[in-house]
């Protein structure tokens, strides 16, 4: 009996329902970095405080969860989340290293100073980096400027401006040690990577200047919050952590615009903010005077709170100093924008719309 030979048509594997991955790598990189950005930031909270009991804690895992979640990107912009794990501990053993060289270079500044013959030379030398990235740039910079007899006074596309005191200084740096010891620290995003050209072509003017405010900004708003939670017992309070708070934003617009600041922090949030200061402020005043005390009689509200005078006065006092702190920083906000802008504030959807602030740096760096 013949064997008949068989065919079988193969058909193309096709999944009953198409496969999306329910995190992206753009969302497990955010979470990473606002868990970063939480973590450092109740760190500096926990060192400033000096408070641990519950109370609070509370108030600072709060204040440090708003910021990082309205600033964690302004830490980590030129960090990837596959690269943060290595950086932070690289970057701790890179500063024994410069705090040694500081003091290599402080010991050579006092022979300099003392010695009968003067070999001062100072000189402007160019210095070609190889560095690609946004942070190692500026950490280089101010690695420069931190040792004493060097400072770094302009940064051009990859080229540093260098002011030397004499020989001696501009040849350490010409030896590129320095570089190739940052360059380990960022080794993941130091070479040639489309997002940190991307990057470093967006920010090419005043990227340290840029770089700096952006990672001190979340730290300044922690620290204007801080002082508004600490008021009500300790020097500060809301008219103190509102103009800190108004500040850091201020610094926003002086470095990235009057328009991209206000596409984030609007006019209109910053009406909303002080109306809602005042509602604060009034409500506990009024609340004081519906339970039968006077206007900010805070132990009257020991009625409902039910935790005895003193702890009564502090809360009271605390939702006031809260209530001070919002109104403050959104009037200082919005006087800055009515001086900046004449009072004829730029269209929000108008990409194109000029920035005073932005004319008046163009000017000045001319």
């Amino acid at each position: 009996m013949d064997k008949k030979s068989t065919t079988y048509r193969t058909y193309p594997y096709t999944p009953l329902t198409a496969y999306h991955p329910i995190f992206s790598q753009r969302r497990i990189e955010q979470v990473r970095h606002l868990l970063l950005a939480f973590i450092l930031l109740f760190l500096f909270w926990l060192l400033l405080s000096g408070h641990y009991d519950l109370f609070h804690v509370s108030i600072g895992i709060f204040c440090c969860m708003l910021i990082s979640y309205t600033s964690s990107d302004f830490l980590f912009l030129h960090i990837g989340a596959d690269d943060t794990h290595l950086i932070l501990p690289r970057l701790t053993m890179y500063l024994p290293w410069l705090f040694y060289q500081i003091m290599l270079s402080n010991l050579h500044l006092v022979k300099l100073v003392f010695s009968p013959i003067s070999r001062l030379n100072p000189r402007i030398i160019p210095y070609q980096t190889k560095l690609t990235n946004g942070l190692a740039l500026v950490t280089f910079a101010n690695s420069i400027t931190l040792t004493p007899g060097t400072i770094t006074i302009e940064l051009e596309e990859n080229t540093f401006y260098v002011h030397a005191i004499d020989s001696k200084a501009a040849n350490d740096l010409l030896t590129g040690d320095m570089e190739n010891h940052i360059e380990k620290v960022f080794l993941p995003i130091a070479h040639l990577k489309e997002r940190s050209k991307t990057m470093l072509a967006a920010e090419a003017n005043n990227l340290i200047v840029k770089t700096v405010i952006r990672l001190f900004t979340p730290f300044i708003q922690i620290y204007g919050l801080y002082v508004i939670a600490h008021g009500h017992y300790s020097p500060g309070g809301g008219f103190q952590g509102g103009v800190i708070l108004a500040a850091s934003v201020i610094l926003l617009v002086l470095a990235f615009g009057l328009h991209k600041t206000m596409t984030k922090f609007t006019e209109k949030l910053t009406v909303m903010l002080c109306s809602t200061g005042v509602l604060i402020y009034g409500g506990i005043g009024l609340l004081c005077l519906l339970l039968g005390g006077n206007f900010l009689d805070y132990q009257k509200l020991d009625i409902f709170l039910k935790v005895g005078a003193p702890a009564a006065r502090s809360l009271g006092i605390l939702g006031i100093e809260l209530g001070i702190g919002i109104a403050v920083m959104a009037c200082m906000i919005s006087i800055f924008y009515d001086i900046a802008t004449g009072g004829d504030f730029p269209e929000q959807d108008d990409p194109s719309a000029n920035d005073v602030v932005d004319n008046n740096s163009s000017g000045d760096e001319r």
